[in-house]
């Protein structure tokens, strides 16, 4: 065994252990319950057996002698005990499935909590850096049910357990060289089962990036937005072959180890039959010999077959939960990975005045890139000030905001806050600052308006009237009172009494969630790219007389929404190519006055 072997070996045994902790964590009592309820119905079958026995050695006791001077109080003594055990084995089995239920649902719950939390924790370039976008990805394909999969098994093996030491203590009783023949015919399944056992997870771990393509064609096929434009196109065909061509190629692979594990399986499953019979002969022989009484005999043969049966059923759950520890090691690493956003531990003053803002010989680049996005930038924007960045794609305009969002740490430089270090303060004092509206908002279907606007301040939830001031702001009243249900009206039709809103309505129910929260940072980032220029004119007329002592930053492509700022930067390659009002960058005549004559020329 190499040592990299070794290693993956240790790491194995080492999630196994934390996920055997985590699952006891979940549900303590159910977790003992469970044990002591299986170590239980593993062990009773033997006494109801041995009983068996003992009744079957009564019985032939008594047909030994004649009728009259028979005495069935012994006999009449081990059929309630037989019953007394069935009753008990009969308990045991509904309090055992109780205790499964309920720790089932526990483990998922925290399995469920676990992942959500970490992944929606994460820093951005875990998404973009290759590695740890697999690892996500495989984490996120199976942690549903692969973790609880392997605590569960863990703990059905316990009675395997106890019932192979149960067969051993009896069969060897018994006779040591029978117990010996079965053992030797029995063992090899376990290493057919450990060395194919970790295959399919090999072909599976390997095809990460056909297996994400997979699922995502998949996706683009089942959703319904993607339909209008998939039968237009005619596309649906060549996405189902990606779906059949990627699944043909893994399901061959894993076709091919299941029928050579079949195989192998099946021909140690006959060679331990042959040990079966062996001890049969052995047992039987003993029996006309006199050497164990008739009863003895059939206690010994169901010990041996139960000690085969869990043996062979103790190695083959030992094979799967190989292969899913294999998995486990991918989950805890997943939980492992550290954020390079680190929160400081400084809080932003609570005076209800913007703070100044600055990005001081600010660089920036993205993980895996050699291209910095933003060199040596420098901008101040004062208190209260509304400030619009424009630029062509690929500019820095939306790299600006998420380095203000703090969803990057500038490569080197700093920005600042009144002063401090954004990297100095704690998410909830900077975040408590900033209301934002994203070109890719969420748009919380499963819930009625007031609740898409209320989840712009989790502090004011339940603020009826908030909410309507924050839907005036942001030109929606008219088409949420169209609705049957007004603020009410749930936004997903494939619910019962729903609808579907526009693109348009959707964004103007999004910003009014970012008037919602009323922070003293406004940033809106292509906030009117799916509302008519009539609408979006009369939004900014309303955004600019409700900003009043905020600071606004804008970005967006439309020199209509941007032509009121207080001062507009125009980015080019990372920096700041131009500067300053509408007035003055016409009158400048560079870029912005180009690209504002070349836009005007369309609405013409």
């Amino acid at each position: 065994m190499d040592k990299s072997e070794k290693k993956n070996k240790k790491e194995i045994f080492k999630a196994f252990i934390k996920i055997i902790k985590l699952t006891y964590k979940a549900n303590r009592l159910a977790f003992a319950g469970l044990f002591v309820c299986l170590i239980l119905v593993s062990v009773l079958p033997f006494l109801s057996s041995y009983i068996d026995s003992k009744v079957i050695d009564e019985i032939v006791h008594l047909l030994g002698i004649s009728p009259s001077e028979r005495i069935i109080n012994q006999l009449f003594l081990f059929i309630v005990i037989v019953i007394i055990i069935n009753v008990i084995d009969k308990v045991t089995w509904a309090l055992l499935a109780l205790a499964e239920k309920s720790h089932y649902f526990s483990v998922n719950q925290l399995i469920e909590t676990l992942f959500l939390k970490k992944i929606s924790e994460l820093d951005m370039y875990h998404f973009e850096d290759n590695d740890t976008n697999n690892l996500i990805q495989k984490v996120r394909d199976m942690y549903d049910y692969k973790p609880s999969n392997v605590a569960n098994r863990f703990i059905w093996m316990t009675g395997d357990v106890a019932r192979i030491l149960s067969s051993i203590a009896i069969v060897l009783t018994f006779s040591f060289p029978a117990f010996l023949l079965v053992l030797l015919t029995t063992l090899p399944g376990l290493i057919v089962n450990i060395k194919l056992g970790s295959g399919s997870w090999g072909v599976w771990d390997a095809n990460a990036l056909d297996r994400r393509r997979y699922f995502w064609a998949k996706d683009v096929l089942g959703r319904e937005e993607s339909i209008m434009e998939l039968r237009i196109f005619r596309t649906q065909g060549y996405l189902m072959d990606i779906v059949r061509g990627i699944y043909d190629r893994f399901t061959q692979k894993e076709r091919t180890n299941q029928v050579r594990k079949a195989f192998l399986e099946s021909i140690f499953g006959n060679l331990s039959v042959l040990g079966t019979l062996g001890f049969w002969i052995i047992a039987i022989v003993a029996t006309l010999n006199g050497e164990i009484t008739l009863g003895l005999l059939t206690f010994y043969v169901s010990s041996t077959n139960n000690f085969s049966n869990a043996l062979a059923n103790f190695f083959r759950q030992l094979s799967h939960q190989y292969e899913d520890s294999l998995y486990l090691v991918d989950f805890f690493k997943f939980l492992d990975l550290k954020n390079n956003v680190i929160e400081g531990k400084k809080e932003l003053s609570a005076t209800g005045k913007p703070p100044v803002i600055e990005f001081k010989d600010v660089w920036f680049k993205y993980t895996n890139s050699e291209n910095y996005i933003l060199k040596n930038f420098n901008l101040i924007i004062e208190s209260g000030e509304r400030i619009a960045l424009v630029g062509v794609n690929g500019a820095g305009k939306t790299t600006l905001i998420k380095l203000l969002c703090r969803f990057y740490d500038v490569t080197s430089g700093a920005i600042l806050i009144d002063g401090v270090d954004i990297k100095d303060l704690t998410f909830e004092s900077l975040y408590t600052k900033i209301g934002v509206l994203f070109q890719d908002f969420i748009r919380y279907s499963q819930f009625n308006v007031k609740t898409n606007v209320e989840l712009g301040d989790m502090k004011n939830l339940g603020n009826t009237a908030k909410v309507e001031e924050a839907v005036r702001k942001a030109d929606a009243e008219e088409f949420i009172n169209s609705y049957m249900n007004k603020l009410e009206q749930v936004l997903d039709k494939s619910i019962e009494g729903g609808i579907n809103p526009s693109g348009g309505q959707w964004q103007r129910i999004a910003l009014a969630r970012a008037f919602f929260r009323d922070a003293p940072i406004l940033i809106l980032d292509e906030p009117t790219s799916a509302i008519d220029a009539k609408a979006e004119y009369e939004i900014f007329e309303r955004l600019y007389e409700f900003s009043a002592n905020k600071t606004v930053i804008i970005v967006s492509h439309r020199f209509s929404t941007v032509r009121k700022a207080d001062k507009i930067y125009v980015l080019s390659h990372g920096a700041i190519a131009e500067s300053g009002t509408h007035e003055e960058l016409i009158k400048l005549n560079g870029k912005y006055a180009e690209a504002f004559y070349t836009q005007a020329q369309g609405y013409k």
